[in-house]
């Protein structure tokens, strides 16, 4: 009879440990389920967040790149059909304004393209954002603006400028090149999403070859662009009309016209 309630005590003491233990094994795996879903709820949400500042920022530069082209085209498109000059004007102040708004943000940009890329110094993107597609913006801006001053001055062929300064290809080229330019971004973007570690350097110099394809080539004007003649002053002599009295230019002056003049008698 001892021994039985010797072992029921001891049994008894057994399953008081084993309901400790089992509480103790409860609550440590509630704080660490609670710590790993807190750590990747954290890390999740970390990298929403980047994404979706990410794609913002895709979208920003692509916006700025199509916008400033398109706006370039209709005022090009403008002076060569001879539009109204009102017209004109509308649509040249339109692109300024894109214009401006493109410069406003060059260096917003540029820290764009450096969180896409998850880096922190220059990037090779970087230099070819700097170096093939800007340079071509530009381009496009001289031409139209040569074009724009030579069609309401009157002074020359408005459309001979844009053929010599190669616009149709320089829209082209902007077109193609700001294509892939903002599609490798949003390509380092998406896949730094997917993977735990980030964009691979192997896809991302496949990123920056591929923009180097589409985008060295940049068209050069073919040649000088027309210089503005003023049209010839008519000849009231030849028309029979008097020339009235004025005064007289530099160059209209006789070549003695320092000498002393004759004393009055």
């Amino acid at each position: 009879m001892a021994r039985f309630d010797g072992s029921r005590m001891g049994l008894a003491r057994m399953a008081r440990l084993g309901r400790r233990q089992l509480i103790v094994f409860a609550i440590l795996s509630a704080v660490i389920n609670g710590m790993v879903t807190a750590a990747v709820g954290t890390w999740l949400a970390q990298s929403y967040a980047a994404y979706q500042r990410k794609n913002e920022a895709v979208q920003r530069i692509a916006d700025l790149v199509y916008e400033r082209r398109i706006r370039a085209r209709m005022a090009a498109s403008a002076i060569r059909r001879k539009a109204e000059p009102e017209e004109i004007r509308h649509r040249k102040r339109a692109y300024d304004e894109a214009f401006v708004e493109w410069n406003k943000k060059v260096q917003q940009n540029i820290f764009r393209i450096r969180d896409i890329s998850g880096e922190t110094g220059v990037t090779r993107l970087e230099t070819q954002f700097q170096e093939m597609l800007v340079p071509a913006l530009s381009s496009i801006d001289s031409c139209l603006t040569k074009a724009y001053d030579a069609e309401i001055k009157g002074t020359s062929d408005a459309s001979a400028i844009l053929d010599a300064c190669q616009m149709n290809n320089l829209h082209q080229f902007v077109l193609d090149c700001g294509a892939t330019f903002t599609n490798e971004l949003d390509r380092l973007m998406r896949q730094s999403l997917l993977s735990l570690w980030g964009t691979s350097d192997t896809e991302r110099q496949k990123g920056i070859a591929r923009i180097d394809k589409y985008c060295a080539n940049r068209p050069q004007p073919a040649a000088a662009a027309p210089t503005a003649q003023a049209p010839p002053a008519p000849n009231p002599a030849s028309a029979g009309i008097p020339t009235p009295p004025g005064p007289r230019s530099a160059s209209d002056a006789p070549a003695d016209a320092g000498a002393p003049p004759p004393p009055v008698r």
